[in-house]
């Protein structure tokens, strides 16, 4: 089974799934730091990606098989179509609050007569694919970052629920949206992750959120996480530095 597989298959049987948070660094040649990462998100909505530094990171990651998820902006259709175009094995739908927005994801990630999306781009078929295998393999993860959409997320599995392969809260902007900017421990937010958990798991559906450190990611998962999108890339190498460094002043 290849990594792509395996993901589908993680995601489906909730296990364990690790994102690796690309924002800041452009350069291919920073991926294999990532290698043991389930998946890699390039952050188009916050990062530094346009069209130009997405393509070498997309094509690294395919030469390595492993698969990659671009956070797009907006759920606008050629931005989803073309994150696609570019090689990118998957999307995270930032903002998402209504059936409108996932409508216009299923368009732009599959072909007639599910979707509407077309065929072109030097990535959208990975080599050796057939079609059917496109249809089935590409990730969809919904972002949650206002109550609005915590309350559709019931609709949302029942609409279209074949099509998502799970759902993450947003917490920076889910606590503006709750009067307690980036307060994410604040009892309030709390509420509101438990809420998002108990509605996954009554769906049988993958579920996390943006974790900074391990105490945050070992509290989500006792809450019922089993995705966890982690840290950025920046602060991995800054710790990875700063432990190294610290063991040699010690010596």
């Amino acid at each position: 089974m290849d990594r792509y597989a395996a993901l589908k298959e993680k995601l489906k049987n909730r296990e364990t799934v690790t994102i690796a948070n690309v924002m800041n660094m452009t350069s291919p040649l920073m991926l294999p730091a990532f290698e043991n990462a389930d998946c890699v998100l390039l952050d188009k909505e916050h990062g530094v990606f346009g069209t130009e530094e997405l393509i070498p990171m997309t094509m690294q990651c395919r030469a390595m098989g492993l698969p990659s998820i671009i956070r797009v902006e907006d759920a606008v259709y050629h931005l989803i179509a073309k994150a696609l175009d570019l090689g990118a094995d998957g999307i995270m739908l930032p903002r998402t609050e209504t059936l409108g927005q996932l409508r216009i994801a299923v368009d732009a990630m599959h072909f007639a007569p599910t979707g509407r999306t077309g065929f072109g781009g030097w990535g959208i078929m990975r080599q050796g694919e057939t079609f059917e295998q496109f249809e089935h393999g590409r990730i969809l993860l919904v972002q949650i970052e206002s109550p609005k959409g915590l309350a559709a997320m019931d609709d949302m599995v029942r609409e279209y629920g074949d099509f998502i392969d799970g759902f993450v809260i947003g917490p920076n902007d889910y606590s503006i949206m709750m009067g307690v900017p980036r307060e994410l421990d604040h009892p309030v937010m709390l509420e509101e992750y438990r809420k998002f958990y108990d509605i996954c798991k009554k769906h049988g559906k993958s579920c996390g959120i943006f974790d900074p450190d391990l105490e945050h990611a070992a509290r989500d998962k006792e809450m019922g996480a089993n995705i966890f999108w982690l840290s950025d890339d920046v602060t991995c190498l800054k710790s990875g530095f700063d432990m190294l460094s610290d063991a040699v002043r010690r010596l």
